[in-house]
């Protein structure tokens, strides 16, 4: 719960000063498993399910559009004869709509191989989002003709190799 509802600096600021984030938003699963498997190999992987971003939708409104039912000017406008000022208006509550969770899969393989007799080389070949998901991690929350496009999407399926040298 995040509540904001101490602050009175103008009426604008108790709209939604109270906001309650659901359960489904906040709970996150992650497992880890690592598994040894014959001739100096280790296998691991990691699943992970995340929440979604939130969809807001908040409309910016100029003074123009404001000014003839206010009856006058914003405030931030001051004396200025030409006025540019806007005020955000959320059109819903925040933290109500979310995008589907985020699953991702990565995966390891990792090989030991002894060099000599203090040596050793650690090879590795890592695949990160397995599943080749695009899920949607953040949006446009700006309501007007680009509104919910998607602004970020989680990357492609990538490889790495690397290895660690002990000595």
């Amino acid at each position: 719960m995040n509540d904001f509802c101490f602050v009175v600096d103008s009426p604008q600021q108790l709209l939604n000063c109270r906001i309650a984030t659901p359960f489904k938003a906040q709970t996150e699963l992650k497992l880890h498993a690592t598994y040894p498997l014959p001739g100096e190999f280790v296998v691991a992987g990691l699943l992970q399910s995340t929440p979604g971003p939130a969809i807001d939708a908040n409309y910016a409104v100029s003074n123009n559009q404001i000014a003839p039912s206010l009856g006058r000017n914003l405030s931030a406008c001051g004396a200025v004869a030409n006025c540019t000022a806007s005020v955000t208006v959320p059109l819903y509550s925040p933290q109500t709509y979310f995008e589907p969770r985020r699953t991702q899969l990565d995966l390891r393989l990792t090989r030991m191989i002894k060099l000599r007799a203090r040596a050793r080389l650690q090879a590795n070949v890592d695949a990160y989002n397995v599943l080749n998901a695009s899920p949607v991690l953040a949006v446009n929350t700006t309501y007007g003709p680009n509104w919910q496009h998607p602004t970020q999407i989680l990357d492609g399926r990538l490889f790495q190799f690397s290895g660690q040298p002990t000595f």
